[in-house]
């Protein structure tokens, strides 16, 4: 079922606590077929969040390596590149409403079978439900850049969560983003450079070519009409 994305914390006198998200969410009331889509697909495509680990393995059809994206937007490259991929299980993770629900959609008409998604904040995601040393692959294609400086804070690529996505990844698993923002591009750069469990695989100790095996996103679309470069950041975990 669809539930807070967050989970809400307050102070000892039981005040609402705002914390600082990536995200600013503009959802809207679920329509009638938005309910449906949550009372028929969601069941069997969905995850619902809990505060407790999960078994990965259990919840696809094959112990396979796992890819997990965040933010996969309306989701229709990630239900393609999971059909392109059946010997991997693919999860992912977004925050709006009602690009989830077109995920779940989309991925159920495909009769998608090694995907899952789940509707929640993924840095909760990442420390609640995901064990240590199971993910092969993490993924974020265009995440929010939040260009104004005094917006960076909102990023979600900051130390702490880089930290943290490396705690999931196996030994030998990888990072990869993509953004057409080269500040943080370098910023995400300047980091991973101070982390040594994390090797740059670009031979330029910077960008990579850009992956063919990486889709063509719609945002993507957009930013190379807009005559804009994009940035392929590729890291793996090495101990």
């Amino acid at each position: 079922m669809i539930e807070n994305i967050i989970i809400p914390k307050y102070n000892n006198n039981g005040i609402f606590l705002r914390q600082i998200r990536s995200f600013v969410l503009r959802n809207k009331k679920i329509n009638d077929s938005g309910i449906k889509i949550i009372k028929n697909i969601f069941p069997i495509l969905g995850l619902s969040f809990k505060t407790e680990k999960i078994d990965l393995n259990k919840i696809f059809d094959s112990i396979s390596p796992i890819v997990l994206e965040i933010g996969f937007g309306t989701g229709k490259t990630l239900v393609d590149t999971a059909l392109k991929n059946s010997k991997k299980n693919f999860l992912g993770i977004e925050v709006h409403q009602n690009s989830f629900l077109k995920c779940l959609k989309y991925a159920f008409f495909k009769k998608t079978k090694n995907l899952k998604v789940i509707y929640h904040d993924a840095e909760e995601v990442m420390l609640y439900m995901i064990k240590n040393r199971t993910l092969s692959t993490v993924q974020l294609f265009f995440p929010d850049p939040w260009h104004k400086k005094r917006h960076h804070k909102r990023r979600i690529l900051k130390k702490k969560f880089i930290n943290l996505i490396l705690k999931k990844l196996v030994i030998g698993g990888t990072l990869h983003v993509a953004t057409d923002c080269q500040s943080y591009a370098d910023d995400i750069i300047e980091i991973i450079n101070h982390i040594p469990e994390y090797k740059n695989l670009s031979e330029t100790n910077n960008y990579i070519i850009r992956p063919k095996s990486r889709p063509v996103t719609k945002f993507e679309k957009k930013a190379i009409v807009l005559n804009k470069v994009i940035f392929d950041l590729f890291f793996e975990k090495i101990r």
